[in-house]
């Protein structure tokens, strides 16, 4: 049996940095170890709008478009360049393709309409692909969704068992996101790291593709991949998905004693909450080459907090945090949304305000509704019920669901498009003025 991978392109303008896709590479892996011939293509790095790449993935008998891999599997993207994949894929010939990520896990059937595939995937795909493959090898036909009831999880034991990402496929050398070089926020060649899986918190807005409940990873298997990127594979910059990666404090001493055992010369970047942090834990990651800790700030206004379900974590909770990851040598980083139904003038300029004051390189999105959160349940979204998933991509004159318009708010934008840190702004002046910076071996 032969089965394709394939991530789709952008929608032109979405991205400033592609990340390793390591659930499609993970998913590679596994059906190797099935004996299966696997072929893979990332047509986000294919910038050539290449017929060619559909024409090779029409020839096997499975082909799995994924809507998103797990750097973006909690806010995840328009669907759009899926449907666009799918019906390339048809057009070249294609045999049986199926979509996995995120859009079919929160709504299966409405993915698959959308998309016009064979099927949809709900799960996590390197255990729920081989699954399938299995079972179609086995003479089964192809269900509309896969599995039939709930999503595929992983064990502890199934993730201990994990081997590595299948890298091999991928053209490493061109992944790149936010790294730190000479203490200075850049665009570096980088890997990403997936160790464990879940969140027990459950903010309102977070679509929880890997569930609440913490799954781990041995910390030996997450340091072989570590050091398979770095020493194999020139990968200096590291950055690790756990969504609240200093959940357990243990796990992260021991993976911190690792690094400095192995002699990894590795600067990464991690995320977790604000009330997650300790010195302690901060010193260790900073000994083991941690350079920045991204938070989930969302807003220094307490009510646009309080309708993300994060009302808990106070604004001195906040400026300590930063303080704190400071104080142990490394930088902050925010995640803030704009444009809550509650979002008014005052909110925005208490924002920038905070922005100035704090100085943390920063990243801004727009608060959008997504399937399978709480803040989507029983809400009528606007749009969905004519667009289906196109409803993610509409435009509006308001800024997400407030009241305010756009055209009002020309000195906010004027900030944001300006702002020196702003992630997105430093990584799209690095990327039109000097080449990937930051490799192992550059």
């Amino acid at each position: 049996m032969k089965v394709t991978l394939v991530v789709p392109r952008d929608a032109p303008g979405a991205n400033n940095f592609h990340q390793v896709p390591i659930g499609s590479l993970y998913t590679a892996a596994q059906l190797r170890r099935d004996d299966v011939d696997v072929t893979f293509a990332d047509l986000r790095i294919d910038r050539n709008d290449n017929p060619g790449a559909y024409d090779e993935a029409a020839r096997s008998d499975l082909t799995v478009v994924f809507s998103t891999d797990y750097d973006l599997a909690q806010c995840y993207p328009s669907l759009t360049p899926t449907t666009q994949a799918v019906r390339a894929l048809r057009a070249a010939g294609a045999r049986t393709v199926v979509c996995a990520g995120s859009h079919a896990a929160a709504a299966a059937e409405l993915t698959r309409q959308n998309t016009d595939s064979d099927g949809v995937i709900a799960g996590e795909f390197e255990f729920a692909v081989p699954d399938l493959a299995q079972a179609l090898a086995a003479g089964a036909t192809v269900p509309q969704r896969w599995p039939n009831t709930g999503t595929r999880t992983a064990t502890e034991a199934e993730l201990a068992a994990l081997g590595a990402p299948a890298y091999d496929l991928a053209p490493m050398n061109r992944y790149f996101s936010e790294g730190f070089v000479d203490g200075k926020l850049d665009r570096v060649n980088s890997g990403l790291i997936l160790a464990n899986r879940g969140c027990p918190y459950a903010c309102d807005f977070c679509y929880l593709f890997f569930g609440r409940r913490l799954r781990h990873r041995p910390v030996s298997a997450t340091l072989d991949e570590t050091e398979t990127l770095y020493r194999t594979y020139g990968i200096r910059h590291l950055f690790f998905l756990d969504y609240t990666f200093t959940l357990d404090k243990a796990w992260v001493a021991a993976l911190c004693h690792g690094v400095r055992e192995r002699a990894l010369d590795i600067s990464w970047i991690c995320q977790t909450r604000v009330d997650c942090l300790d010195e302690v834990t901060l010193r260790q990651m900073r000994e083991a080459g941690c350079a920045g800790v991204w938070l989930g700030v969302e807003s220094p206004d307490l009510e646009q907090r309080r309708y993300l379900g994060k009302e808990r974590i106070g604004f001195d909770d906040i400026e300590q945090a930063v303080s704190l990851i400071r104080d142990c040598g490394m930088h902050a980083l925010a995640f803030v949304m704009v444009g809550l139904p509650n979002e008014t003038e005052s909110s925005l300029t208490n924002l920038n305000t905070w922005l100035d004051a704090s100085q943390v390189y920063y990243s801004l999105s727009t608060f959008q509704r997504r399937l399978g959160t709480p803040l989507a349940a029983g809400h009528d979204i606007p749009g969905m019920a004519e667009q289906g998933w196109g409803y993610l991509d509409a435009t509006s004159e308001y800024l997400g669901e407030s009241r305010l318009r756009r055209t009002d708010l020309t000195e906010f934008f004027a900030y944001h498009n300006t702002s020196p840190t702003r992630v997105a702004n430093v990584m799209r002046e690095r990327l039109a003025s000097a080449p990937v910076m930051g490799t192992a071996r550059s």
